[in-house]
């Protein structure tokens, strides 16, 4: 099986950048003060890399746990075959 780029990774992560880019047009459009945007685009930024990086931990859990499951299997499988 050939690896891809679409991996549920990257739609989490399309997702997230989705929201944060309506939020920062949503300030551009509302919001005049330069100061004032610029305070509230770091904030969405911030917003961007912390959930981008739970995102990461999450799919870091997600591989190991299907991971581990499988060689669990695959060693009780041997342990009953081999009874």
């Amino acid at each position: 099986m050939a690896n891809s780029i679409f991996t549920p990774l990257y739609f989490a992560n399309y997702f997230v950048d989705q929201i944060q880019d309506a939020k920062n047009k949503i300030v551009d459009t509302f919001v005049f003060d330069d100061k004032i945007k610029k305070s509230v685009k770091d904030f969405v930024e911030a917003q961007r890399e912390f959930t981008k990086q739970v995102n990461r931990s999450t799919n870091e859990v997600a591989e190991l746990t299907a991971v581990t499951f499988k060689e669990t299997l695959e060693k009780t499988a041997k342990t009953v075959k081999s009874l």
